[in-house]
């Protein structure tokens, strides 16, 4: 969805994200009791680059004749799959709005999502015109009571939940991360409209006759990124925008336990070793996020996956 379509997606959105902003500012700001947001580390020079920095990896001869079998199980974590069975990404420009925390961190945030989407190739609005804004499509939401937030989206929102049956609501909505995120999509078939992914609306028929494509692409319509605001006091606010814009930029899997390769995905994350925070996105995140939007969209998954690990396989070879 481009972020001056007429999409009827787009209103949809809109209007389900700012009835949620005063709302998760509020539960943030003036929650009772509750350790002050602000209370994150300020972003050092070094973290407010406008490039994505990268790490040169030297691994030991073992690890190099393992690392495609460890790439493979680093993409198969990184993606999850859409209601047609593809990887999801942004069609059109992505346009974040972060609330809750101070001005200046909510900025440092929404802009770091913006470099580091430039800098993998996602689509970003390059040419800001004061007649046609970036539309919000991705929410970042900073409080101190997430399950709150999200039982109000449940109600009143479903569809920023992502693609689910009434059923399935409550476990949809469900907060168990530090920083999570939910995703709205949408389908494309070849030359046609955007339809959201909900039980009300069609699945659009996609064409026959290629072992490669449907002619069908997944999409996302918008983003909510939800981040416990008690359980970041302390951190870095560098590392804590990149895995914001990691979850922004693709739909991971919420897998159990570490991974085998370093990702900004394990920021907080309790099955990982204490004090094993990454500072930021790896190098193989980087890659990764390359790899999906460059492949081509309307590839089945067993393709998609294979195209993104040759990519990562390729950017940690290069000097």
């Amino acid at each position: 969805m481009n972020g001056r379509s007429n999409s009827r997606a787009a209103p949809i959105l809109a209007a389900a994200i700012l009835a949620l902003l005063p709302l998760q500012i509020a539960s943030a700001r003036n929650a009772p009791d509750q350790p002050a947001p602000s209370a994150v580390t300020p972003p050092s020079s070094a973290q407010a680059s406008t490039t994505v920095d990268s790490v040169t990896v030297t691994a030991p001869k073992a690890e190099q004749e393992k690392l495609p079998a460890l790439v493979n199980r680093f993409v198969e974590g990184h993606s999850a799959v859409s209601r047609i069975d593809q990887l999801s990404r942004w069609g059109g420009p992505v346009c974040p709005q972060a609330g809750g925390l101070t001005a200046p961190f909510d900025a440092y945030v929404s802009a770091r999502v913006k470099q580091v989407a430039a800098s993998v190739g996602a689509p970003i609005d390059k040419h800001p015109n004061r007649n046609f804004p970036c539309r919000t499509n991705l929410l970042i939401a900073f409080t101190t009571n997430p399950q709150a937030l999200m039982d109000d989206v449940r109600k009143r929102h479903g569809q920023m939940l992502g693609f689910h049956y009434a059923a399935q609501a409550q476990r949809m909505a469900l907060v168990n991360r530090p920083i999570q995120a939910w995703y709205m999509t949408g389908t494309r078939a070849e030359g046609g409209a955007l339809e959201i992914d909900d039980e009300f609306h069609r699945l659009p028929t996609g064409s026959a006759g290629s072992r490669l494509t449907s002619r069908l692409e997944s999409q996302f319509v918008g983003v909510l990124v939800v981040i416990d605001a008690n359980k970041i006091v302390g951190h870095q606010i560098g590392a804590i925008a990149d895995d914001i814009a990691m979850l922004s930029l693709a739909h991971a899997s919420q897998v159990k336990g570490c991974s085998d390769l370093e990702t900004i995905l394990d920021f907080l994350n309790p099955d990982c070793p204490a004090g094993a925070d990454p500072a930021g996105l790896t190098r193989y995140d980087v890659a990764y996020l390359k790899g999906l939007y460059s492949i081509n969209p309307q590839e089945y998954l067993a393709a998609q996956r294979s195209e993104i690990g040759s990519r990562i396989l390729r950017e940690i070879a290069a000097p």
